[in-house]
C-alpha cells in the first residue's frame, strides 16, 4: 500500500510539473508571424517539452508503460518538430509569412492619412497656428486622427522602423499638435526629418512642439537644435518678423538651457529685424527673463516697461517663482506688474 501511495504521489507530481511548465510559457500564435518567429517558438516547445517527457519517464512508475511513452515522446519530439518546420518553411511558407491585418494596414495609411490632411485644412489649421498656439483640432480632426493611429499602430508592432510613409509622420506630428500633445508632435516630426529634407518651416514647428513638452534640458536642447536648422535653411528674401522669431525662439532656448550670453546676443539679433507687435513683445519678456535670471536688475526692470506698454505684461504672470525669482520683491517690479 505504502509502495502504491508513492506512485501515485509520484505520478501526480510528474503531471503537476508537466502542466506548470507548459502553462507558463505562453506563446501567442496571432504574433508568430515570420519563419524566424517560428523557429523561436518551436525552440521553445522544445526546451519545455523534451525536459518534461524525461521528467515523466524518470518519475512515473505505473502503469508500466507511462514510463517508455514519455520516453518514446522524449527522443520523437525534436525529429518531429524539426520535420514539421520544414513542411511549413516549404509547402507552407507562403501562409505563415502573410499577414491580412497588416497588409490591410498598409493599404488604408494612404486614404487615413489624406482624410487628416484634408481635415487639418478644413480647420484652418496651419504653421502660424502650430506656432503660435491658436490652431486648434476639431472633432472632424480628432475622428480622422484617431482613424489614423489606430492603423499606425498595426504598423508600428508589425514593421520595422521607418516603415511607415514621411507625409503620414508629418500629418500626425500636425494633428497631434494642434492637440496639445507636444511630445507625441515632437516625435513625428523628428521622425519625418530623418527621412526627407525638410524646409525651415518643418523645422521651426518641430522647435516649438519640443520647447512645448517643457521635458526638461533634453527636449530643450532638441528645441534649439531645431531651431538652428530653421535658421539655416531660412532663405535670404524671408520676412524680417519671420527672422526675428527664430532668432528669438532660439534666444528662449538658449535662456532655458542657461546660455544667457548666447541667449542675450539672439534676441538683440532678432530685435534688429522685429517690426510687429508679436514679436516686439516676444523678444521685451525674453529679454527680461535674460537679465533677471543673470541678475541685471536694471535691464530686466527696462525691458519689463516695454513689455507693459506693448500689452504684454501678463506673460510674466506665469514665471514669478523662475525667470523673476530674484525680483518678485522688488517694489518697482511689483509696480509695472502690478503684483
Amino acid at each position: 500500500m505504502a509502495d502504491q501511495q508513492r506512485n501515485r504521489t509520484r505520478e501526480s507530481t510528474s503531471t503537476q510539473l508537466l502542466a506548470s511548465v507548459l502553462s507558463n510559457q505562453q506563446i501567442d500564435p496571432a504574433h508568430v508571424l515570420t519563419p524566424t518567429q517560428l523557429l523561436a517558438a518551436v525552440l521553445v516547445l522544445l526546451v519545455v517539452s523534451v525536459p518534461a517527457f524525461i521528467a515523466g519517464a524518470a518519475t512515473t512508475t505505473s502503469p508500466g508503460w507511462v514510463p517508455a511513452m514519455f520516453a518514446v515522446a522524449a527522443v520523437l519530439d525534436v525529429p518531429l518538430a524539426l520535420f514539421f518546420v520544414y513542411r511549413l518553411l516549404t509547402k507552407h511558407r507562403q501562409q505563415i509569412t502573410s499577414d491580412a491585418v497588416y497588409e490591410r494596414a498598409v493599404l488604408q495609411v494612404p486614404h487615413a492619412s489624406r482624410d487628416l490632411d484634408e481635415s487639418l485644412t478644413q480647420a484652418g489649421v496651419d504653421t502660424e497656428g502650430l506656432v503660435t498656439g491658436t490652431a486648434t483640432a476639431d472633432q472632424q480632426v480628432r475622428t480622422a486622427l484617431e482613424q489614423l493611429e489606430a492603423v499606425m499602430s498595426i504598423l508600428r508592432d508589425r514593421a520595422a522602423e521607418g516603415a511607415v510613409p514621411p507625409d503620414v509622420e508629418l500629418n500626425l506630428a500636425r494633428a497631434l499638435m494642434a492637440e496639445r500633445r507636444w511630445a507625441e508632435a515632437a516625435e513625428h516630426f523628428d521622425r519625418y526629418v530623418s527621412q526627407v529634407d525638410a524646409d525651415w518651416e518643418v523645422h521651426h514647428v518641430r522647435g516649438v512642439a519640443h520647447a512645448n513638452t517643457r521635458g526638461g534640458p533634453p527636449s530643450d536642447l532638441s528645441a534649439w537644435r531645431a531651431c538652428n536648422e530653421a535658421i539655416a535653411l531660412l532663405p535670404d528674401d524671408a520676412d524680417p518678423n519671420i527672422t526675428a522669431r527664430l532668432f528669438a525662439y532660439r534666444g528662449a532656448m538658449a535662456k532655458r538651457l542657461g546660455r544667457y550670453d548666447q541667449a542675450e546676443a539672439d534676441l538683440q539679433l532678432a530685435r534688429r529685424h522685429a517690426t510687429a507687435n508679436y514679436e516686439i513683445t516676444d523678444i521685451a519678456y525674453n529679454l527680461a527673463s535674460v537679465y533677471a535670471l543673470a541678475g541685471r536688475r536694471d535691464e530686466a526692470i527696462s525691458e519689463l516697461r516695454t513689455l507693459r506698454d506693448r500689452g504684454g505684461i501678463s506673460l510674466v504672470h506665469g514665471h514669478l517663482d523662475d525667470y523673476f525669482s530674484t525680483l518678485r520683491q522688488d517694489p518697482e517690479f511689483r509696480q509695472i506688474t502690478q503684483t
